[in-house]
């Protein structure tokens, strides 16, 4: 068997998955925010057009030892 088939397939160049929390899904201003944001880390800070953009609602949540709840969207590590 040829080595490159056993890599699996290429994920798909134009799929950008973007996970938002609903308090920003439910704001057309910060949605439109988002997407160009995303399209500018992207490459394309003017267009998203031939872009499959899917839109995923945050639905995990984390809970600290103090036993507070957090929605548990991934944040850049800064530092």
């Amino acid at each position: 068997m040829p080595s490159n088939l056993a890599r699996g397939p290429l994920p798909d160049p134009w799929l950008v998955n973007i996970t938002v929390p609903v308090s920003v899904a439910n704001e057309l201003d910060q949605m439109q925010t988002v997407i160009k944001k995303v399209m500018t880390q992207y490459g394309c800070p003017t267009c998203h057009s031939g872009i499959d953009l899917r839109i995923n609602i945050a639905r995990d949540f984390v809970v600290n030892p103090a036993g507070d709840v957090f929605q548990g969207t991934v944040l850049p590590v800064t530092g």
